[in-house]
């Protein structure tokens, strides 16, 4: 009775596991979760054993307690409760009957790992510098015939339930829900090298942008190259956009380019949401207070490129981006004279052979 009732507690992509492998998990204390097998532990954590164990070392100065009074639990135990909740979007209760400990445990516990995830934010989002930035803009050449590629930037809209105060109307989106708009710059392979996690749902991409650090850093000229973004962003020297209404075959050439490069940062938002699914509108909303989703939108990044890294498989039934170019054409910029010079001299130079 007991395995049925935690058995019943996934949903269908857990299915293809073995009745009797949950019901051994039953009769094992709950720290003992890298029993399973790997392809158990993606399903459940989305990390396989050496990942977890690698990320349980990176946080256990932070997590580990000195006894185990008042019911402090293993780094493990804290760490794996986290990734569960944050790969199913779980309500605290049912990752409880999973682990085996209170919800009031799980709900503290959730809260220290996630700060913890957090503070590694340093060490795995990084804007690239030197032989980095050359080799990426290689890559980006070897993809899609776009030279001069130092990152893709787009925003996602990432839902939350209705924060309270006056504050309350602008955090509803375009869409109808309420929402912060995520902004991330991501590189060839889809790993996050840049974020910006606090602003209102209603904000649009280019306000974002101009007020972000990293348009500061790009227009200082410490980064030679350009971010790809669409027609939502403003057109600068090293923010390209496509040409609207395009006149020639250059341009043509050079918007289907830069679309093919673009498309990744639309599938990085699908897979970090298919992958973390607590992100996913399609789950729920996260009943959580602002301040707390955006740490989950930091941590998860911060495990979605430690996947990136680790060459993990993409997950399946990824999430489509709800992309609107442009955003009903409000906030479109044609650029400024030097933005509009950049983008020619570029489609001259590379896409008028």
């Amino acid at each position: 009775m007991a395995a049925a009732l935690l058995v019943g507690i996934f949903d269908n992509e857990d299915e293809h596991i073995n009745r009797n492998v949950m019901a051994e998990r039953l009769l094992r204390p709950h720290n003992d979760v890298l029993h399973f097998p790997d392809r158990v532990l993606i399903s459940f954590y989305r990390l396989p054993r050496h990942l977890i164990l690698n990320l349980v070392e990176e946080l256990r100065p932070v997590l580990e307690r000195p006894t185990r009074r008042h019911g402090a639990l293993p780094v493990l135990v804290q760490v794996t409760n986290a990734l569960r909740f944050f790969a199913k979007g779980d309500f605290q209760t049912e990752v409880a009957s999973l682990s085996s400990v209170s919800q009031p445990c799980i709900s503290r516990n959730l809260m220290e790992v996630t700060k913890a995830i957090c503070n590694l934010a340093p060490n795995y989002i990084q804007f690239p510098r030197g032989e980095e930035l050359l080799r990426i803009k290689e890559e980006f050449l070897q993809l899609s015939g776009m030279p001069g590629v130092v990152g893709l930037i787009d925003g996602s809209l990432f839902p939350i339930k209705a924060p309270s105060g006056p504050s309350e109307p602008a955090y509803v989106c375009r869409k109808g829900y309420h929402a912060i708009n995520v902004q991330a710059i991501g590189d060839q392979n889809m790993v996050i090298r840049h974020l910006l996690a606090k602003w209102p749902g209603s904000i649009h991409d280019s306000f974002i942008f101009n007020t972000s650090d990293i348009n500061a850093y790009l227009g200082e000229g410490r980064a030679s190259g350009w971010l790809l973004g669409d027609s939502g962003y403003p057109l600068k020297p090293y923010l390209m956009t496509p040409v609207m209404n395009e006149q020639t075959e250059a341009e043509r050439k050079y918007n289907v380019a830069h679309k093919r490069c673009r498309s990744r940062q639309e599938r990085l938002y699908g897979i970090w949401k298919g992958r973390w699914r607590c992100h996913d509108k399609s789950g729920g909303y996260l009943q959580y207070s602002l301040e707390r989703v955006v740490m989950f939108v930091k941590a998860t990044a911060v495990l979605h490129n430690i996947c990136r890294m680790a060459n993990l498989p993409d997950p399946e039934n990824i999430p489509v981006e709800d992309v609107e170019e442009g955003h009903d054409g409000i906030g479109l910029h044609d650029g400024a004279q030097t933005g509009r010079t950049a983008r020619n001299n570029l489609i001259a130079h590379y896409f008028t052979r």
